[in-house]
């Protein structure tokens, strides 16, 4: 059971990572943040820390299930954005569309709602020390990139728009009344 989580957690960061570095694209002359560079430490922390933990069966069945709602949330808000130009976490460009496609209609930002599912996965599976704090460091790391884009988008011609997208969507998670209302 811990080399079959271990595996399930390693294709599941991996994938998202790998695919995410082809389908985001650069802004030219625009340097990342600091912040990026936390992400590929944090999973192979989770990674290292599963190869050594002990799992039970409902722990096996409740990280499956987590995983694969990462990767289906991921691989749908990966499908929307397809031929649209989606620039690097923290990115300071200019945004000129605002996606409401997908995943993109319930909620504002579904890839970071998805790396946020697979840490909370290693939470639950792996419940210490070690997986909360990457938890809470990705959190900060996902909610501050999802603010500074807000922000973006907040000072641009945009601005308007996407208040009243905000109204209606989470940050990371649906705002179900309104999200019901809106699809009915």
């Amino acid at each position: 059971m811990r080399l079959f989580m271990t595996i399930a957690l390693a294709f599941t960061f991996f994938t998202q990572m790998e695919v995410a570095a082809v389908i985001f694209k650069p802004v030219p002359g625009m340097r990342l943040k600091p912040r990026i560079f936390l992400i590929w430490p944090a999973a192979v922390v989770v990674v290292a820390h599963s190869a050594r933990a002990s799992f039970d069966l409902w722990q096996v069945v409740v990280g499956t299930i987590g995983l694969l709602m990462s990767l289906a949330l991921f691989h749908w808000a990966r499908q929307t954005i397809r031929g649209k130009f989606f620039s690097y976490l923290s990115s300071a460009d200019r945004p000129e569309f605002i996606c409401r496609e997908g995943p993109y209609a319930w909620i504002r930002n579904p890839f970071y709602a998805s790396y946020l599912i697979t840490y909370a996965t290693a939470v639950l599976i792996m419940p210490d020390e070690i997986s909360a704090l990457v938890f809470l460091v990705m959190v900060w790391l996902f909610g501050s990139a999802a603010i500074d884009e807000e922000k973006k988008f907040l000072d641009s011609p945009l601005a308007e728009m996407y208040r009243e997208y905000m109204a209606r969507t989470g940050r990371f998670f649906p705002k179900v009344v309104q999200s019901v209302r809106l699809h009915l």
